[in-house]
């Protein structure tokens, strides 16, 4: 996470250096597919004032915020590291506007691109919060079921073991599922090539390792222990 923030805060503050209003015309997205009478109608010396500050700005904040937050919660840094960006460049949009002097369809345009962004972006941090959030296990007289996201159902024939383990396997990459924060959800694939499914939270531990129709899952929860859902298994296995 403190890579892909850097790397962000790196681009925006390029971005606040590169344009130019030499190079608008060729680097700055919507004033290059402007005609010349558009361009005309919009005050690209004033704007690319306001554009470099903010980007300037973006990048420093955005990286300070990231490491502030990081100190107290994973979870909170990668909230900030997604949605700080996205609602800043609605802001950026709303005030953009501002320097166009032109015809009303342009600016219904912007207004456009801001809803679409707003949409996005509430759609991100929902993602966000649901992943965010400890998977359950509930056991029913058939069937053991984690729910959340990437949820899944193991029939209680299938469940052939069941143990608790310290650790996790060493993981190479996300195959399906989640994975920000403290949390990883779904499939995963491990540096030997095997892949594993996680429900875990990575600062509850140690983990549930279970064994079914092939499947290697772990779990871990702060809303309940490993060694309490262990022996909730054993009473429900054994009936």
């Amino acid at each position: 996470m403190l890579i892909a923030a850097l790397l962000l805060s790196l681009i925006t503050l390029t971005l606040g250096f590169i344009v130019t209003p030499n190079n608008a015309r060729y680097l700055l997205s919507g004033y290059n597919m402007m005609s010349e009478a558009d361009r005309a109608k919009f005050d690209i010396g004033a704007y690319l004032k306001f554009f470099n500050r903010f980007h300037i700005f973006l990048g420093i904040s955005l990286l300070v915020g990231v490491l502030i937050l990081n100190l107290f919660s994973a979870n909170w840094a990668t909230i900030f590291l997604v949605m700080y960006p996205l609602l800043g460049y609605v802001y950026m949009l709303a005030i953009g506007n501002r320097f166009y002097t032109g015809t009303s369809g342009q600016r219904v345009g912007t207004y456009v691109a801001m809803a679409i962004l707003l949409v996005v972006t509430l759609g991100v941090g929902f993602m966000l919060f649901s992943g965010m959030r400890s998977s359950e296990v509930f056991l029913t007289d058939n069937a053991l079921e984690i729910k959340g996201m990437d949820g899944i159902k193991i029939g209680k024939k299938e469940l052939t073991n069941f143990t608790i383990v310290d650790t996790i396997p060493d993981i190479a990459s996300r195959a399906n599922g989640f994975s920000a924060g403290e949390y990883s959800k779904g499939l995963f694939r491990t540096n030997d090539g095997r892949y594993v499914r996680l429900y875990i939270n990575k600062k509850t531990h140690p983990y549930l390792l279970i064994n079914a129709g092939g499947d290697e899952i772990y779990f871990s929860s702060d809303k309940i222990s490993a060694l309490e859902l262990y022996n909730q298994l054993k009473v429900w296995k054994s009936r």
